[in-house]
């Protein structure tokens, strides 16, 4: 779970942000609150977020929750985005859903409903982490795959058809060779 990051609250109403946030805090998470666009992107800037909690309607006129997720996305890639609405209205639930990956819950709703979904969310983005990592680890593999096979394309067939234990008998030659010369040196010197 992303305990380094911070969860960012928004909603225009002051006793649900003050009752998520104390909730929140007594699970040892780091809090930021806003009751607007503004001030949440204002307080958020310099702050490394793993979840926003936005209301729907946040009662402002040039952003609501769904615009303020977007926004927090251009700089927060990894952001979990959960809306939340007090109203039923399945058409912002799919819109949200599907266009963005957001997540929805309808107030009113436990912290734990909370922690839980930020902990689901959290092992999904490491998984997903995982897989590009394994996937570019695959690329490399397969880049030095392609290299090997052009090196004994490229071999020469007499050497092609050496046997391994001849080779290994030459570099025992060599070996003893190098070992009798160390040793006449030694002598000599």
């Amino acid at each position: 779970m992303f305990t380094d990051k911070a969860i960012l609250i928004v909603d225009d109403d002051p006793a649900i942000v003050e009752m998520i946030s104390e909730g929140l805090q007594e699970h040892n998470f780091k809090v930021i609150t806003a009751s607007d666009p503004e001030e949440a992107l204002k307080k958020c800037k310099f702050e490394p977020l793993g979840l926003a909690l936005l209301d729907l309607d946040l009662g402002y006129q040039k952003m609501n929750g769904i615009e303020l997720g977007i926004k927090l996305l251009e700089s927060f890639p990894d952001l979990i985005v959960v809306i939340m609405t007090g109203y039923h209205n399945i058409k912002y639930a799919i819109q949200a859903m599907r266009e963005f990956s957001f997540h929805y819950m309808i107030k009113p709703f436990r912290i734990d409903q909370i922690i839980s979904l930020f902990e689901r969310a959290s092992y999904e983005l490491e998984l997903k982490a995982e897989n590009q990592q394994l996937k570019e680890q695959i690329k490399i593999l397969q880049k030095e795959i392609n290299r090997l096979k052009k090196v004994l394309n490229d071999i020469r067939p007499e050497e092609a058809n050496l046997s391994v234990a001849a080779k290994e008998k030459e570099l025992r030659q060599k070996l003893k060779n190098k070992q009798a010369l160390n040793s006449y040196q030694r002598q000599k010197g």
